[in-house]
């Protein structure tokens, strides 16, 4: 990866990674202190996300696979990826979701 691809993925990680601080600020603060790990994760699951989402978006969720003479259709793997990501990404959201305060959880 060419080094402006890696800062911009930095960049994109720090902004991610400064909302999610937003959105969970309201948490008492020993909370938000032990939850700044699952921020971390979250804000970096978003970004490799969104990186896969544009590799899938270009290439299709199918591809096809040789095995010698033979011709496969199989998933890509970037989709098989984030499939798995995705539901990871859900259960840190929704642990971090629950450690808000109630009155933040409505709205």
């Amino acid at each position: 990866m060419a080094i402006s691809q890696e800062l911009e993925k930095a960049r994109r990680f720090k902004r991610e990674k400064a909302k999610l601080r937003r959105i969970f600020k309201p948490m008492p603060a020993a909370r938000f202190k032990a939850a700044a790990g699952l921020v971390e994760e979250a804000a970096f699951m978003a970004v490799v996300l969104a990186d896969l989402r544009a590799v899938i978006d270009a290439e299709g969720v199918v591809t096809m696979f040789e095995q010698g003479p033979n011709r496969y259709l199989r998933q890509h793997p970037a989709a098989k990826i984030y499939c798995s990501l995705v539901q990871r990404y859900t259960t840190v959201y929704k642990l971090l979701m629950a450690a808000l305060p109630d009155a933040d959880k409505a709205g």
